[in-house]
């Protein structure tokens, strides 16, 4: 087997950084909402701001007309070059390329070969794999696992999610619209991440990482959905999914508040199981949620009965918003722009999805 490092890291966030109290002036009011509801959220929107802690958000759109001024595709590439050019590999030496997300650009051909084509890319394997915050970590592990047997050499990893097409004013039915389903506006956000993977410790440039271990495990039978879109699969009559909301991006915010901490700190244990891992051996743990109570909670938690008086909770969803799958690699980037971490430190993070609870995670080396 062998040994695979993360050699290149970009990340994209579209756009000026739209601060909190404008969300719903660029997306658009619902102003057709029934009278209850509309009061509803005029009461929760500073509830949530605190709640949240989410301080600016992106969208890849115009903030006038509200028109998408980005694709899929496009996001996906800009952050591609960045860690290519990061790692000092071209875009032909790729022999993997593996997206994830749940935004595809479309139905088919797969994301994964129209950012091949964008990036002019003659010969690569490909993936796509369709999942949403635990995306990113099962591309990690595929990817890891393909360079390890030796079946590739160099890997790109590449996710983008577009939440402003879902959040704009004119994509809902107000008139069937939930609570639930409004709520996500003010913390979802547009952006890109990638990460280039490599077995040869000559391409090796510091900073990067050695991969240690990976984690992917769903353990949701009989659970959830507890975050979902219906639309697709036989709900494709535009007229009907439109009459009857189906279109509507919706989360149980009560059921992922009750178990998302719980089950957090559950995969967290199961990770360390699984691979041998040590909660004292690690340096610093990325959070990848996107609510600020949540953070606050699961670092409290995972402290409580353990000497990890060293250990580092590490997250900037804060200053970009939730960008779902992609928000991981944020936070690799913001994590070796921000931090002043020593060679040899492990990071670590695990995830929690709760579209029908998965887990993913992996353990780091820092390479500096």
């Amino acid at each position: 087997m062998r040994d695979v490092y993360i050699t290149g890291v970009g990340s994209y966030s579209p756009g000026a950084p739209i601060p909190f109290t404008e969300i719903e002036s660029i997306l658009g009011k619902l102003d057709k909402l029934p009278p209850k509801v509309s009061a509803w959220v005029d009461r929760m929107k500073p509830i949530m701001e605190g709640m949240l802690g989410v301080e600016y958000v992106h969208y890849a759109m115009d903030p006038v007309t509200r028109e998408p001024n980005e694709s899929v595709v496009s996001l996906s590439v800009k952050s591609a070059n960045k860690a290519l050019e990061m790692a000092g590999i071209a875009p032909n030496d790729l022999d993997l390329l593996v997206y994830g997300g749940i935004t595809f650009e479309h139905f088919c051909p797969p994301t994964s070969v129209m950012i091949q084509e964008a990036m002019g890319i003659q010969r690569v394997a490909e993936y796509s794999i369709h999942s949403n915050c635990t995306s990113t970590y099962k591309a990690i592990q595929l990817a890891a696992d393909q360079l390890a047997l030796g079946r590739y050499d160099n890997a790109l990893i590449v996710s983008a999610q577009l939440s402003s097409p879902f959040l704009r004013a004119e994509f809902y039915n107000q008139d069937v619209v939930e609570k639930s389903q409004i709520l996500l506006r003010w913390f979802l956000s547009d952006g890109s991440g990638a990460l280039l993977l490599t077995t040869d410790p000559q391409q090796v440039k510091k900073p990067a990482f050695k991969i240690l271990h990976t984690y992917n495990e769903s353990i949701g039978l009989g659970m959830g959905p507890d975050m979902y879109c219906i639309v697709g699969g036989h709900r494709v009559n535009p007229v009907e999914t439109y009459k009857h909301g189906w279109h509507h991006l919706t989360q149980n915010f009560d059921r992922v508040a009750k178990l998302s901490i719980e089950l957090g700190k559950q995969a967290s244990d199961t990770m360390m199981e699984r691979t041998g891992m040590k909660w004292e051996d690690i340096d610093y743990f990325m959070i990848n949620v996107p609510t600020k109570h949540i953070f606050d909670q699961v670092n409290s938690d995972l402290k409580r009965g353990k000497n990890l008086t060293n250990l580092k909770f590490f997250s900037k969803l804060a200053t970009r918003g939730y960008p779902g799958p992609c928000a991981i690699i944020h936070g690799i980037d913001d994590f070796l722009k921000d931090e002043n971490p020593s060679n040899g430190d492990i990071v670590a993070s695990v995830v929690a999805e709760s579209s029908k609870w998965m887990y993913g995670g992996f353990a780091l080396e820092y390479l500096g």
